[in-house]
């Protein structure tokens, strides 16, 4: 079995997909899918495989002098491109910069291996430069493109690349994994973690080891401290946003309300109690309040006041918590700097 496999073992499809296609191997793979299922350690086994001196059974051997470059993030030959640190996109510059060093000799003699990592944020300058190098590729190159948002890519750089697409592992299978390496934790807070998640096992193994789960505590005892009136939403709100990612309150928010929805769903007892309209309104007010929170993280990552853009979305949680009336939301796709309309 390969290496990969053992340790990610959802994996099995794209890695039969991948010996396929690297039968012939390409100049240009694209690999898209969600965060937290292993798609860096993949395309980082494909690139130690590329320029391992004695490769085996498709993967690197892990002895030769390739391999030891590989592991010790110092081979001349491994490019990495992603998104700074004080940077929100790719720009053109660091596509130029890359390109040059592409023209020189390979310093091994074998593949120059090329990771741009979040292809997806490249600003429009910097997609066209990558197009012009993806059009005419120099000799022994292999570029390695990965992305969470496929589409946010043009067109014409998926047509000049082979895709490998992945998804997460159904949820026994991703269960059954936490449970072995976490035996320690018990399997409601496993269950949590992958729904937070959203099932990436990986991600929910971050979430569980980095105590992640003190903040779903504490958003989850802050609602109901707004819904029994004990405490106000500027109470509620100042602790959420002291976390090291207070955006994560999107998520709970966005869980909450698909919860809702599958409860409205299936409990048929509850939904035949109520006339047909309220049950009708609760629904639409979910799918509503969904938008809103959709609409709430775009506002946080842009220019709007981040506490004000939080008490707003709890003003709305309490209105579709108390009314079965039909509900409009206070967000909209544009809003002005620092304000909500």
């Amino acid at each position: 079995m390969s290496a990969i496999l053992s340790d990610m073992p959802w994996l099995a499809p794209q890695w039969t997909q991948w010996l396929q296609l690297s039968e012939r191997l390409g100049h240009a793979y694209l690999l898209s899918g969600p965060k937290g299922i292993g798609l860096e350690r993949f395309v980082a086994h494909i690139a130690q495989t590329a320029l391992c001196l004695s490769p085996q059974n498709h993967e690197g051997c892990g002895v030769c002098k390739g391999c030891h470059l590989f592991k010790t993030a110092q081979h001349p030959d491994f490019y990495t491109l992603g998104c700074l640190e004080d940077k929100k996109e790719i720009g053109v510059d660091q596509v130029r910069g890359l390109m040059s060093k592409l023209n020189e000799t390979s310093h091994q003699g074998g593949y120059k291996v090329i990771w741009i990592d979040g292809v997806g944020r490249m600003n429009a300058s910097a997609f066209n430069a990558l197009l012009k190098t993806l059009e005419e590729p120099a000799s022994g190159t292999l570029f390695l493109l990965t992305t969470h948002q496929m589409g946010r890519l043009p067109a014409t750089i998926k047509s000049r690349c082979q895709s490998l697409a992945f998804g997460t592992p159904p949820l026994p299978q991703s269960m059954a994994w936490l449970q072995a390496r976490l035996p320690q934790i018990d399997l409601a807070l496993i269950k949590r973690a992958l729904r937070v998640c959203w099932g990436s096992p990986l991600a929910a193994q971050a979430w569980i080891e980095g105590g992640e789960f003190a903040q779903d505590t504490q958003w989850n005892d802050g609602i109901k401290s707004l819904m029994n009136g004990h405490k106000t939403v500027s109470e509620v709100v100042k602790p959420w946003l002291k976390w090291p990612q207070p955006e994560a309150v999107f998520d709970y928010f966005y869980l909450w309300s698909v919860s809702s929805l599958r409860q409205a769903s299936y409990n048929t007892d509850a939904v035949f109690s109520q006339p047909r309209h309220q049950v009708q309104n609760q629904v639409q007010n979910q799918l509503r309040f969904q938008q809103a929170v959709l609409q709430a993280k775009q506002a946080w990552l842009g220019n709007a006041n981040k506490e004000l853009v939080l008490e707003t979305l709890c003003l709305e949680w309490l209105r579709i918590a108390h009314t079965s009336a039909p509900l409009q939301t206070a967000f909209a796709s544009k809003l002005i700097k620092g304000t909500l309309p």
